[in-house]
């Protein structure tokens, strides 16, 4: 199976569905803000920021559960079936701690909303929608550990099936409760953030129904394996905590780069928004596919075949290559058709959004090639277990190159284009950084030598 997955043909049938997947994830966010886009600015306002800020907390959560994908791969490829199955239980003490957190976290959404800094419409709109996207993040974390376990076994449709019937529910219960109708008022944001939470708990009880089937009860004996082993616990979360630390970290960095875009104006913030909101749209089947590539890594790893881990490496670039060239052409050509879909109807304030958003694009299209080298090489070092110095290289650079000089430099910001032109500026230093730094651990770090299975 190792083999297979380091091959363009195995990985590919690994990795797309998975790429899929978490398009699918964040295009549910992508449609929510879109239909916020319809309600109201401020609510478009509102929207990325609150998403960062819940991620700030939630990607600790959902990354370090789905990194039992690794653990998955690595065992099984060794030939260690329940001891597959057995990691699932670290995973929901994980997930569990994470809602745990949530519920002390909600009361105080005001406080961490007023961190940004916006005018009173677009702050209370933050609060409120923070508060729903932190509620989410139990039953998010645990889905995220389930569907990365499905993956680590190969079973990657299963994963992009799941996720596509969370879509369709997402869909429908944005427009329908931001929006209102069949008797029930636009409820705005609030319906924004039912609809989210809603669509994680269906997601959840999905999995679990697949999890604890008679098929993977009896081939990976996910429930006869059930157990609270510390050892277990501590191995898993000395591994998959630095692995979603660099996610919440990380974040930090970008929640206090958004601060210095609220400070150019409500228009230079949507604008800012709507080019964002595309380019993570269009980047995540790249994060997706990296999972695919810490899956394949790992299966190479569990079978002692570091060789076919570069191997990987390879038949990743060759796939993903031409797609990130398209999508980057796209931003350059056509900036404004692939904004059009958060076309909110006013004709007036969408010229002048799109007066900001178009420069942003050409600067974000410029950042793609190097955001796609910094992902390959950093899911490979994850998926043999190099988790700690990824963490401490990626934050590092974040708060040095990105977020530190952004701040140092916004009273010679002017409102609108200038701003938005030195913050961007900053953005693809910051993307060159990492991929520059990612490269030289894949080429000179330990991580041939490295497993989580011990």
């Amino acid at each position: 199976m190792e083999r297979a997955a380091a091959s363009l043909g195995g990985l590919a049938r690994l990795a797309l569905p998975l790429a899929a997947s978490t398009g699918l994830g964040f295009f549910m966010h992508y449609v929510n803000r879109t239909v916020l886009s319809w309600y109201s600015p401020d609510a478009l306002a509102a929207a990325l920021p609150a998403g960062m800020l819940a991620w700030a907390f939630q990607g600790l959560f959902i990354v370090s559960c789905g990194y039992l994908g690794v653990f998955a791969a690595q065992h099984l490829a060794a030939g260690e079936r329940r001891e597959a199955g057995a990691m699932v239980w670290p995973m929901f003490v994980l997930s569990g701690i994470g809602l745990a957190l949530s519920f002390i976290l909600i009361p105080l959404r005001h406080q961490l909303a007023a961190v940004f800094g916006t005018e009173g419409a677009v702050e209370r709109d933050l609060a409120e929608l923070l508060g729903w996207y932190l509620a989410e993040v139990g039953p998010l974390a645990a889905a995220s550990g389930i569907a990365g376990f499905c993956g680590g076994i190969g079973r990657t449709t299963r994963v992009l099936t799941m996720s596509i019937g969370g879509a369709l529910v997402c869909i429908v219960l944005n427009r329908w409760l931001v929006l209102g109708g069949f008797g029930l008022p636009a409820l705005g944001v609030t319906g924004a953030g039912i609809a989210s939470l809603a669509t994680a708990v269906a997601m959840l009880l999905g999995w679990l129904v697949w999890l604890f089937a008679p098929l993977q009860r009896a081939e990976l004996e996910t429930w006869a394996a059930r157990n609270l082993d510390m050892a277990r616990l501590r191995r898993f979360l000395s591994f998959a905590v630095p692995r979603g630390g660099t996610e919440i970290l990380e974040m930090v960095a970008f929640v206090a780069f958004t601060a210095v875009l609220t400070r150019l104006g409500t228009d230079a913030l949507s604008a800012s928004n709507l080019a964002f909101n595309t380019y993570l749209l269009l980047m995540v089947p790249v994060v997706g596919f990296s999972q695919g590539i810490s899956i394949a890594v790992g299966h190479a790893m569990g079978a002692a075949r570091p060789d076919l881990a570069r191997q990987v490496v390879r038949s990743a670039f060759i796939l993903v290559g031409p797609y990130m060239a398209l999508v980057a052409l796209a931003f350059v050509l056509v900036p404004r058709l692939l904004l059009l879909p958060a076309h909110h109807g006013d004709a007036i304030l969408w010229e002048r959004q799109m007066v900001l958003a178009e420069p942003v694009m050409w600067f974000l299209a410029a950042a793609m090639p190097f955001e796609m080298m910094h992902w390959i090489w950093r899911s490979t070092v994850q998926g043999a277990g190099d988790t700690r110095w990824p963490l401490l290289m990626l934050v590092g650079v974040a708060l040095v190159v990105l977020a530190g000089p952004a701040w140092l430099l916004l009273p010679y910001m002017e409102p609108g284009l200038g701003g938005l032109r030195i913050c961007y500026g900053l953005f693809i230093v910051y993307v060159v950084g990492i991929a520059l730094a990612m490269y030289l651990r894949y080429a000179r770090g330990p991580w041939p030598t490295m497993s989580v299975r011990h």
